[in-house]
């Protein structure tokens, strides 16, 4: 049975069909994600959703259609996650400086990377997560910490070391962050593990944090859970 499409305000629906005029299809079973084929094996996405009245978030990016494990049937009934997307940018629309200034933005981007192939876009998802790692190196690195892979590790004695993990989740493109204790020989001999928290934020997406989020969330990480651990 098809269902009705939900309440949306005017604008919303303005960008929808304005979408869907310029040839993006819309996910028969996420109504507000938007997709148009870009190369062989890469879409360009647009997904909306209107917070309240005054905002609408627009997550812009390419995602490889080869990544959703070749199944055309499921990416046209679902389009993508926002985690999913493999380079992603996100910007809000609320009134008609922002919107001039999103069209803009979005088009930019889009002429930038529309005719990267698949191997391409996620090679540039690797320029971005080593930026975004680069962060912590810097602030890390000074402290005595050695970095392998997406650990960062100081021994504190013989027997035991402090290691900063950014780790992968199994479902999606974000990363949690923990801060552990553990045998200086054996990461997996855990004394405690602490999991970096900001109430209120979403410091998991990383593609999608500003600077001044990434400065803040190693900032914090410092302070609230390194540094406590090595005093």
């Amino acid at each position: 049975m098809e269902t009705s499409y939900p309440q949306k305000s005017d604008r919303y629906m303005e960008y929808r069909e304005m979408l869907l005029s310029k040839g993006f299809s819309e996910a028969k079973q996420n109504y507000g994600r938007f997709f148009r084929q870009a190369t062989e094996q890469t879409a360009f996405v647009v997904n909306c959703e209107e917070d309240d009245e005054s905002c609408i978030t627009i997550m812009y990016g390419f995602t490889s259609t080869a990544y959703m494990a070749g199944d055309e049937e499921w990416f046209s009934n679902h389009g993508s996650d926002n985690e999913d997307c493999q380079v992603r940018n996100i910007l809000c629309v609320w009134d008609s400086e922002s919107e001039t200034d999103a069209k803009k933005r979005i088009s930019d981007f889009y002429e930038q990377y529309k005719n990267y192939t698949k191997d391409e876009i996620l090679s540039v998802k690797k320029e971005r997560q080593k930026l975004f790692f680069d962060h912590f190196s810097r602030a890390l690195k000074p402290l005595g910490f050695k970095k392998n892979g997406t650990k960062w590790t100081k021994v504190l004695t013989n027997s035991s070391a402090l290691t900063f993990h950014a780790q992968k989740s199994a479902f999606s493109d974000q990363y949690y962050f923990n801060v552990i204790v553990h045998n200086a020989s054996n990461l997996y001999t855990v004394y405690s593990c602490d999991r970096v928290v900001i109430y209120g934020s979403d410091i998991y997406n990383w593609q999608l944090m500003t600077e001044e989020q990434i400065v803040n969330l190693v900032q914090l990480t410092l302070k609230n859970y390194i540094e406590p651990k090595l005093n």
